[in-house]
């Protein structure tokens, strides 16, 4: 039987901002005031992000190490047929389609609306239909953009990582020029 294999249209560079993208994800703008608000020390704060990203590395060199055992078109879907079987792969294909991606794609499309509200200099919550709107044209869009090709897709994830990257480190230089003690 042959191996599906799927062709080789992105380059070091766009391969890197997709995985930095997703790396970095939308969260990072909205979680860190709710964990200050539950951890009021920052030195209690800074301990929670280090844990948080030492389970999320773990995390990533499972994958990492099941990638490369498993070098096959399928990510998830071949791993978990090999240690579990069909039924279980197939069962986790149609939860990622129906739950998984809709909910990571609702929720960072939201992220964005409310951002985009913000910045703009409108309340999120008194404007609750218009940031579901706008969140609902995010996802839209974001399809469009990925319909086109990959390499359009990748580009605009290219910009869009540049963005996020950006905008942290302006906000990790103006804690430190304009934080106090």
């Amino acid at each position: 039987m042959s191996q599906a294999q799927l062709m080789r249209r992105l380059g070091l560079w766009s391969s890197v901002a997709i995985v930095i993208g997703v790396t970095i994800g939308s969260g990072i703008f909205r979680t860190p005031a709710g964990i200050a608000a539950r951890v009021p020390d920052p030195a209690w704060m800074l301990a929670v992000w280090l844990i948080g990203g030492l389970i999320s590395l773990c995390g990533a060199l499972s994958v990492a190490e099941l990638a490369a055992a498993l070098p096959q078109t399928g990510g998830w879907y071949v791993y978990l047929r090999e240690g579990w079987g069909r039924l279980a792969a197939f069962l986790f294909g149609w939860s990622e389609l129906v739950l998984i991606r809709a909910s990571s794609s609702g929720a960072i499309a939201t992220v964005f609306s409310e951002s985009l509200l913000r910045s703009l200099g409108y309340d999120p919550a008194q404007y609750d239909g218009a940031a579901n709107y706008i969140a609902a044209a995010a996802i839209v869009g974001a399809a469009v953009i990925n319909i086109r090709g990959v390499q359009v897709g990748a580009r605009f994830a290219a910009v869009s990582t540049v963005a996020k990257f950006g905008a942290l480190a302006l906000l990790v230089a103006a804690s430190f020029l304009l934080g106090g003690g």
